[in-house]
């Protein structure tokens, strides 16, 4: 036995993984890596990319949308012959 378990129970009550200090020099050190990563190893997009990128976004949304309010419109109207108002 370990002098871990209770006698009465068996359970077993388990020792702390890790203490505060270890932690937080992991926590740190993976700031700085994750800092590192994005300021060193990223290729981040030029000022031209990014607004293409957005414009392209931006038209496919209109289209997308346009093409979503047409639908329920002739959806609208399909419910309207279908069903006529009394």
């Amino acid at each position: 036995s370990t002098g871990l378990q209770n006698q009465v129970s068996g359970v077993r009550a388990s020792l702390p993984v890790l203490n505060n200090k270890c932690m937080l020099k992991k926590v740190i050190a993976i700031c700085k890596d994750s800092y590192d990563e994005l300021s060193h190893k990223t290729t981040w997009p030029t000022r031209k990319e990014l607004t293409h990128s957005a414009i392209v976004v931006l038209t496919a949304s209109i289209i997308i949308a346009l093409v979503v309010f047409l639908m329920d419109t002739v959806f609208e109207s399909l419910m309207q012959l279908i069903y006529p108002q009394i």
